[in-house]
């Protein structure tokens, strides 16, 4: 018994077992979905993952403290600017009264008191940080006559008025703060790297740490709606004009992407559900078989989905277009097998006999079709990208499934009794067609080659270039506020370009401060040789138990009575009362304690206050696992081009340092040639490998070269369209031309194989025309309805496909038959 003739005895006589074994294995694939399902809103998994710069991004992205902090501004109008100075502080108060606030920075910490008062808790500690010549040098301010000429200048210069003299008098009487606060003054660069007001004062900038546990998408979305609760509530207190409050961050970006995701899943899947359904009832006029196609479809789905989850574990935001894009493949397979049994049943065939020779005409059509189009889409793979990884697979898996269940489920929703169609306008317009076509091929061949010559010429000309698109803008969302509001903040404040991260992590902190001194002193050369602009590092914040030891060792051969003597008699010499510097003695009693051997090194992380704003800085360089770092470095230009990421990457690395070059920039422009690479090389790749598969499926060359030529007129069409509407490129839509490849190579397929077994030329390559162009049209609906999608990379790369996916079906219907006309003998053409 033939395979066509098993499934359709078993769909028509066996139709409750058919049923019992649907519903069994769509309730395990919903329990696998309901119990496993977990979506990844990381951007970064959308690109490829082999590359160290992006691997640094996602380090920097997940343990640094920073990944917890959000961005407030306030921007007033310009005659509004004094009003803005004076409600900043009470902006900031509220701040710090909220539950989800950790701690606040609303201006440099050296500019308030508690900021003073913590950078003398950790003095001690800093000070025997210093590398010894440094320690040395400033612990010989408590030499006798040293001490006697400092306190004698402050009286000469506080009796002449100087305000300085007063305030260091009362910080640092001593000497020996100031120097061991040095290494935070010259890493404090708050003000200038990452400035708090812009230069006209018409914006102030506050930065919040969350105490949010970790920044999954539903803890980002919980902390989200409290912050967006107080904005609403922020310009309490504002008596001036508009007065905008906005929002940036990590948690920001999270809580807007993962919302959108469910946005797009909804949209695409609804859009296309409803395009696709309109055009197969157009065509068929059947609502029952309707119904089966989207029940089909809706199961491969859900069994992609459960395999997936199996598979991956979590699922990327990418890949929530998937079924958007299944609904309008999958439903090729039912408008080709039901296009065919409806004209089998027009041809008088029973019901089981029209579903036997549906599946038998073109079973073997819709596996290969199946099997095109999963490679093509499996071949994402090669991307490296986790994100469309996944997409990939899903969509491999579903359209398997798909070509299945349209080949035994959909006939469950096929009733026996109903007639069929005796008039289809649809299938006699194709019908038309087709005869004018088989008959003169010639002029629509010559004018289809003309046209499609000239774009294909367009198309691959250099010029105008196709443009392309290496920004951030095209990973982020669609009216994102968190992208609106960073964006406003760098219009309005003086920022520098975005620096390169450099990550260096240590087996140990003295092998971490020895690593970051050597990579300081690279650096200053190639600053000194004007090869970069600016940097900072870490290297004075990290701690040398060797400089420790060694500096508490010269603390034992000082004789702190005597200073402390020195120090009461230089007071009372010059007038001073010794009840007012008790700072300074209790100075000198830590230091006399710390030069114990007995005692513990004294480490100045573990005396900063938490709620200290000096953390700020503390975790710009260090992450939550002290011994991870990064230092920032500035180029002389912002980093744009492959070239200045090569120049980078060759200067800035030290040979016997470990270290991950990374940030936005850099590692974009490291991606360009992955992105060129994926455009050019994986696609011909992927030409190569439909090129031969082609080959054992038509054994014939000519049809095999109508093909080819068909392939390349389609994506040459495509190329020419994207330049002609000036649609960019990105790093993710470059991978829509091997997917327009797998999904056009399937429409010549139907109609050759069904030019290869035709004997009613006409009637029967019409019955296979017609269900063709509605797949085209299905096709188009399904990707065409990823514009809905607030994720650019997903309705940006839906856009690409839909232009190519048009323009094979238009290659596959005007020039793809018309040559296989021309290629065969009179006698084929003839009925």
């Amino acid at each position: 018994m033939r395979i066509s003739d098993l499934i359709a005895r078993i769909v028509t006589q066996r139709r409750a077992y058919v049923w019992l074994g649907v519903s069994a294995g769509a309730i395990v694939c919903l329990i696998i979905f309901v119990s496993r399902i977990s979506l990844d809103s990381d951007v970064l998994n959308m690109l490829p993952d082999k590359f160290s710069s992006l691997q640094g991004l996602k380090i920097y992205d997940r343990a640094f403290e920073q990944t917890r902090e959000l961005t407030f501004a306030l921007h007033c109008q310009p005659d509004e600017v004094d009003k803005l100075e004076e409600f900043a502080p009470i902006f900031a108060e509220h701040l710090r009264k909220q539950p989800w606030a950790e701690r606040v920075l609303a201006g440099s910490p050296m500019q308030t008191p508690d900021g003073i008062r913590d950078l003398q808790s950790i003095a001690v500690p800093l000070l025997l940080n210093l590398n010894p010549p440094a320690f040395e040098e400033t612990i010989s301010i408590v030499q006798p006559e040293k001490l006697r000429e400092r306190f004698h200048r402050f009286r000469e210069q506080i009796e002449a008025g100087s305000p300085r003299a007063q305030f260091e008098l009362e910080f640092d009487p001593l000497g020996l703060i100031g120097p061991a606060l040095k290494p935070f003054a010259e890493s404090n660069r708050i003000e200038e790297e990452q400035p708090l007001a812009s230069s006209d004062r018409t914006m102030r900038v506050f930065l919040v740490v969350t105490n949010q546990p970790s920044i999954s998408a539903f803890e980002c979305q919980r902390v989200m709606r409290q912050v967006n609760a107080f904005c609403a509530h922020a310009r309490d207190g504002w008596e001036g004009g508009p007065l905008d409050v906005l929002v940036t961050g990590r948690s920001a970006y999270v809580a807007e992407i993962s919302l959108s995701m469910r946005h797009d899943i909804i949209a695409t899947v609804i859009g296309s559900v409803v395009l696709v359904g309109i055009i197969f009832f157009a065509g068929f006029g059947r609502w029952m078989p309707l119904l089966g196609m989207g029940f089909s479809l809706l199961l491969s789905c859900l069994a992609a989905l459960a395999l997936g989850l199996l598979i991956f574990g979590r699922l990327n935001m990418v890949t929530v277009g998937f079924c958007a894009i299944l609904v309008g493949l999958g439903v090729d397979f039912a408008i080709l097998i039901f296009g065919r049994y409806q004209q089998a049943r027009t041809d008088s065939e029973s019901h089981p006999q029209a579903i036997s020779t549906a599946i038998q005409k073109l079973g073997r059509a819709v596996f290969f079709g199946a099997l095109t189009t999963a490679v093509g889409f499996l071949a994402l793979i090669l991307s490296g990208s986790i994100g469309f990884s996944q997409l990939g697979v899903l969509i491999a898996i579903g359209i398997l499934f798909a070509g299945l269940f349209m080949c035994t489920i959909l006939f469950l929703f096929v009733r026996e009794g109903q007639p069929p169609a005796r008039h289809d306008w649809i299938f006699e317009a194709v019908k038309k067609y087709v005869a004018w076509s088989v008959r003169r091929p010639a002029p629509i061949l010559i004018l289809a080659t003309v046209i499609l010559s000239g774009l294909t010429v367009f198309g691959f000309s250099p010029k105008p270039p196709l443009p392309f698109d290496a920004s951030t803008r095209s990973l982020q969302p669609k009216k994102s506020r968190a992208a609106d509001a960073l964006a406003a903040i760098m219009s309005n404040m003086p920022l520098r370009w975005e620096p390169v991260l450099v990550i260096v992590r240590a087996p140990d902190m003295q092998r971490l401060r020895d690593d970051w001194e050597k990579i300081s002193a690279h650096w200053s050369e190639l600053q000194v040789a004007g090869k970069i602009k600016t940097f900072s590092t870490p290297a004075a914040l990290a701690s040398s138990p060797r400089s420790i030891q060694h500096n508490r060792e010269r603390l034992r051969a000082i004789d702190f009575q005597g200073v402390r003597r020195t120090l009461n008699e230089t007071l009372d010499a010059e007038g001073f009362s010794s009840d007012s510097f008790s700072s300074a003695y209790k100075l000198l009693d830590d230091l006399q304690s710390v030069a114990d051997p007995n005692a513990p090194l004294p480490n100045w992380r573990d005396k900063l206050p938490k709620s200290s704003s000096w953390w700020f800085l503390v975790d710009r360089y260090f992450a939550q696992d002290p011994l991870l770092t990064v230092g920032f470095v500035t180029s002389n230009e912002p980093i744009k081009t492959h070239a200045q990421y090569v120049a980078l990457s060759r200067e800035l690395p030290v040979p016997t340092v470990p270290m991950i070059l990374s940030g936005w920039s850099y590692t974009l422009a490291n991606l360009l040639p992955w992105a060129q690479r994926q455009l050019l090389i994986v696609t011909s790749a992927m030409a190569v490998f439909e090129g031969l598969l082609l080959a054992v499926l038509y054994r014939d060359w000519r049809l095999w070269a109508i093909q080819e030529i068909t392939l390349i007129f389609g994506i040459s069409a495509m190329l020419a369209t994207m330049k002609l509407f000036n649609l960019p490129l990105n790093l993710l839509n470059v991978l829509a031309f091997r997917l327009v490849i797998a999904i056009g190579v399937d429409y010549g397929i139907y109609v050759l194989f069904a030019w290869q077994k035709a004997r009613a030329i006409e009637h029967d390559i019409a019955g296979v025309v017609k269900p063709v162009l509605l797949a085209g049209l299905t096709a188009l609906a399904g990707f065409g309805s990823l514009v809905l999608a607030k994720n650019p990379s997903l309705s940006s790369l839906g856009v690409a496909c839909a232009i190519g996916i048009f323009w094979n079906l238009v290659a596959t219907i005007f020039f793809t038959l018309p040559a296989a006309a021309a290629a065969r003998p009179k006698a084929w053409r003839e009925e």
